[in-house]
């Protein structure tokens, strides 16, 4: 979905198999929150997505270091701007580490792109569309016809709306800062006009621009709040500049709630991925990345403690039992040998449909879920290692799921609920001796008596699952 053109496109780069993609990232004032985090996964998704299937991408995404809310917080701690944008800055870093995010291939900091800047304004002035003002310079908006054209608003309505200031310097009241000249304390740059700082909106036009090297690019992404004015904004300033479209699909996803109302410090609804593990742990990582998957990018997700200990939870039940069954049947094979498989391949086909169809992860969700009961109904462990393979390999090269799932450890812990000791061994060995004992019971045909232990273990909350090859795994039911 292309929020430039208000529709589905098919997916051209400007250059075969190669993408340049652009991402805002945040503006460090404060603790990173979860919507931060949603926000660096879903193109974290898209950019997996994109190279799973075949293309080179080139992906940046910036940081704002230097902006009003980081100078008006720096003032009230009585501190320097560069140390409130460096605390915060480092916080988000070790959250997208935490979360299992990676690098971007460049992360520009705005303060580190001045030069680009001022440069960019300069051509801006010079072509007629930017103005100096006692050291500011403002965008002259009724000069780029297409203002609105993302947002979808008209200049005549946003004028009739705009709040008139008798002492602004601009010449409309839809003009916008493009350099800002700094008061006393503030941090400032060298530039034509004196010294100052860029406006907001510059430092994406400026920074894309320069680290795609291209004046046009492929994917510009970010929050939906960005559209107008940020966006809006950054489109009018690069395309005034250049005279070429500035990028070719705008990707813009939805926004975070806490239990439905907007995430904000007087309400105490303000969710960190700190505070997150401190009352779920890091076992629970998965559930919150699939919360996030559940919901298609571009829809509002509402987060509640509910969603996690019961949707989410309940999700990854399955998925654990499955792995874990699949874990069971591969004890004592080295290798697992796979023929062709028609099926498998439908499974593919259905995959890439799914996300190619503007990457829809909730569809893919059914198909995965499809695909393990339809692989239990076989009662065939070929097929089961084929489909687990399958999930394995999405979930670990696109949604950054599934990684400790191929682990012997990992999945005896799971089952038994508690770290592996001498108890556990002993409750692995038991369990055990009644399946062998069960299986020779039903060789016999002492069919009720082979029940009997079914039913005993699952009143001790172990049930058992037979498959076509002979073989008994078992599993402890899961709160």
């Amino acid at each position: 979905y292309n929020s430039l053109t208000k529709k589905k496109e098919p997916f051209v780069p400007l250059e075969a198999g190669k993408v340049k993609m652009y991402v805002c990232g945040p503006t460090v004032y404060d603790e990173p929150h979860i919507g931060h985090l949603r926000s660096a996964y879903v193109f974290e998704v898209i950019r997996n997505y994109l190279e799973y299937s075949g293309y080179q991408v080139r992906f940046v995404r910036n940081v704002t270091d230097v902006d009003d809310k980081i100078i008006e917080k720096a003032r009230e701690g009585g501190i320097q701007a560069e140390e409130v944008s460096g605390k915060y800055y480092r916080s988000y870093k070790d959250e997208l580490k935490a979360f299992g995010i990676r690098e971007p291939d460049e992360e520009p900091r705005a303060t580190g792109h001045i030069g680009e800047m001022v440069t960019l304004i300069q051509r801006l002035i010079e072509r007629g569309v930017a103005y100096p003002k006692e050291g500011d310079v403002y965008f002259r908006v009724g000069a780029f016809k297409e203002y609105g054209k993302l947002s979808g608003q008209k200049t005549e309505s946003m004028l009739e709306n705009a709040r008139i200031d008798p002492n602004e310097k601009k010449e409309s009241p839809l003009d916008f800062a493009l350099w800002k000249k700094s008061k006393e304390g503030e941090p400032s740059w060298p530039s034509p006009w004196g010294p100052g700082r860029p406006g907001w909106h510059i430092e994406c036009s400026a920074m894309s621009m320069g680290c795609l090297k291209s004046e046009t690019i492929d994917i510009h992404g970010g929050g939906r709040d960005l559209i107008f004015p940020h966006h809006e904004n950054e489109i009018a300033q690069s395309e005034s500049a250049t005279g070429k479209p500035f990028a070719n699909f705008w990707i813009h996803h939805g926004l975070v709630t806490v239990n439905e109302q907007k995430m904000s410090k007087s309400l105490k609804n303000f969710i960190t991925l700190r505070s997150f593990l401190e009352k779920y742990g890091e076992k629970e990582l998965d559930e919150l990345r699939i919360l996030f998957l559940s919901t298609h990018y571009s829809m509002p997700l509402n987060y509640s403690e509910e969603k996690i200990t019961t949707m989410t939870h309940s999700i990854w039940k399955r998925f654990h039992y499955f792995f874990d069954e699949v874990n069971q049947l591969k004890e004592g094979r080295k290798e697992i040998a796979l023929p062709p498989n028609d099926k498998l391949l439908q499974f593919e086909s259905e995959f890439r449909k799914a996300m190619d169809d503007d990457f829809n992860v909730p569809l893919v969700f059914m198909l995965m879920h499809r695909m393990m009961h339809e692989a239990r109904e076989t009662r065939d462990p070929q097929m089961m290692f084929g489909v687990a393979g399958k999930i394995e390999k999405w979930g670990k090269d696109i949604f950054l799921l599934f990684s400790h799932w191929n682990e012997a450890a990992f999945f005896s812990t799971r089952r038994t609920g508690r770290i592996i000791g001498s108890e556990d061994m002993e409750l692995d060995r038991d369990i055990a001796a009644q399946i062998s004992k069960r299986h020779e019971l039903r060789d016999r045909k002492a069919f009720k008596e082979a029940d009997a232990i079914r039913s005993e273990l699952s009143e001790k909350g172990i049930e058992l699952v037979d498959w076509k090859n002979g073989r008994t795994t078992w599993r402890r039911k899961i709160d």
